[in-house]
């Protein structure tokens, strides 16, 4: 399992050692990064056309409370 951690100040570090250390745990490994986390942003497909969902509970009104019991009762 990887589990990522990321923290920008250095007594964070020596807090989170410390706490790895308390619970014995030795499979560790810390990687320094430039400080900019490049986040990827896929835009989306323009192309599509939502008109297809318009009125589909026309026929079948909904209100706020039957989506919410509908939802709880599959759970």
């Amino acid at each position: 399992m990887k589990i990522t951690i990321e923290i920008d100040e250095r007594s964070e570090v020596v807090k989170l050692t410390a706490f790895f250390k308390a619970f014995n745990i030795e499979t560790v490994s810390m990687v320094k990064t430039d400080g900019e986390t490049k986040h990827i942003i896929t835009k989306g497909d323009k192309s599509i056309d939502p008109e297809a969902l318009f009125g589909i509970w026309e026929k079948e009104p909904k209100n706020l409370d039957d989506i919410r019991k509908a939802g709880w009762q599959k759970r």
